[in-house]
């Protein structure tokens, strides 16, 4: 019988794919909450106002975020829109 030796680029593929089949499981993730009474509180205290993260977001997007437009679309009339496209479409790229 002849054993087979195993190659650097082998042994790497393998110590991979163990790594991966080893740690996959544990994810660091926070549950959600049962409560909705406390999501507004989780949210406000995750996400912060545009003034106080401002400086670490690209600055198109603070500008959209400080004047945010409210696009309304109904199929029936009545909105801006009548189909989810075209308000896709209005807003600038």
């Amino acid at each position: 019988m002849d054993a087979k030796r195993i190659e650097g680029n082998e042994v790497y593929a393998l110590a991979m794919c163990v790594s991966v089949l080893l740690f996959a499981p544990i994810v660091v993730s926070q549950p959600i909450l049962a409560d909705k009474s406390q999501v507004e509180a989780w949210f406000n205290g995750i996400i912060k106002p545009v003034k106080e993260r401002g400086k670490t977001l690209d600055p198109e997007l603070v500008e959209a975020e400080t004047e945010p437009r409210i696009i309304k679309v109904m199929q029936c009339g009545g909105g801006e829109f009548d189909t989810i496209t075209k308000a896709i479409e209005s807003v600038p790229s």
